[in-house]
């Protein structure tokens, strides 16, 4: 969760993490490890399965530079209001807040 969340902190967000307690099994590549990044209200803007599972870490998990990217490109882009033809208003962001499964017991 490190990278993650440094990176949405360069982006120029704030983050807080929420801790799901549900317990998963290690031997479940998706829900085990899975993440979601929430705005403020509540929406979901990014979810990725397995994402801190130790069999995806370096392959499209959080030790992934580029995974990692990809899942904050994702919530930024879900963050910003669409404009209208007569809004030209710069577009309106909010905070993000990351959410990580239970580590299996």
């Amino acid at each position: 969760m490190q990278r993650l969340v440094q990176a949405i902190l360069e982006a120029g967000y704030a983050v807080q993490l929420r801790h799901d307690p549900t317990e998963t099994s290690w031997l479940d590549v998706s829900e085990h490890g899975k993440i979601k990044l929430l705005s403020a209200s509540g929406k979901e803007l990014a979810c990725r399965m397995g994402f801190q599972h130790n069999r995806k870490l370096r392959n499209g998990g959080a030790f992934d530079s580029s995974a990692v990217e990809e899942v904050v490109a994702e919530a930024l882009k879900a963050l910003v209001k669409p404009a209208s033809a007569a809004d030209t208003a710069a577009p309106v962001l909010t905070p993000i807040e990351a959410g990580a499964g239970a580590p299996s017991a």
